[in-house]
């Protein structure tokens, strides 16, 4: 797998794959999604708050809790059920976690990429699929460690200018570099969510 998915997708459409795993742990600024209510829960202060798509305070209907959002993100994976989506939080322009000596090897990771249009962060093969739906079935939802090492070489050999970082309090890795375009150049992110399970 290379570092090349940083293509910005065309206007959105219903999704085809579910959440590509469930995360080892959240952070604040993570969204969990349900598309075909337009509901959405935020996680804030350690809990996720529900608002709306349109609205992002809160609706007041309670809150829940990591295992609540985790148990409902398994069930939407195990279920292949695409109208569930988690979108992890973008850092700041400060990225978070220290720079990277090693990296963690004993969890598979969910691989999302900056999407340039919507801004907001996309499993890699939501953004294949929305330049070729066909081409995504063969992306995989979760890359193993020694894979994770592979894409970060490969940003690394290419980038050299890269910034990547391991955040242990979220088991996320971020990767940030410029990447060299027609008009100039763009400002690529990725973010290696750690998970348990493959997909």
């Amino acid at each position: 797998m290379s570092a090349a998915p940083t293509l910005s997708a065309p206007p959105a459409r219903p999704a085809l794959f579910p959440p590509p795993s469930v995360p080892l742990r959240f952070t604040d600024g993570d969204r969990y999604e349900w598309t075909h209510t337009r509901d959405v829960w935020t996680r804030t202060d350690g809990l996720w708050v529900p608002s709306s798509q349109d609205d992002p305070r809160d609706d007041g209907t309670g809150t829940w809790t990591d295992e609540e959002v985790s148990a409902c993100l398994s069930r939407a994976v195990e279920g292949w059920d695409a109208r569930q989506r988690f979108v992890p939080a973008q850092p700041g322009y400060q990225l978070p976690g220290r720079p990277i000596l090693n990296l963690p090897t004993a969890h598979n990771a969910a691989q999302y990429v900056l999407d340039h249009q919507d801004d907001r962060l996309v499993p890699v093969r939501d953004l294949v699929a929305a330049h070729d739906e066909d081409a995504a079935y063969d992306v995989p939802g979760v890359i193993t460690a020694p894979q994770t090492a592979r894409v970060l070489s490969g940003i690394f050999a290419d980038h050299g200018t890269a910034r990547v970082r391991y955040d242990e309090s979220a088991e996320r890795i971020y990767a940030r570099y410029q990447r060299p375009n027609d008009v100039g150049s763009v400002l690529c992110l990725h973010v290696f969510v750690l998970t348990e399970q493959g997909a």
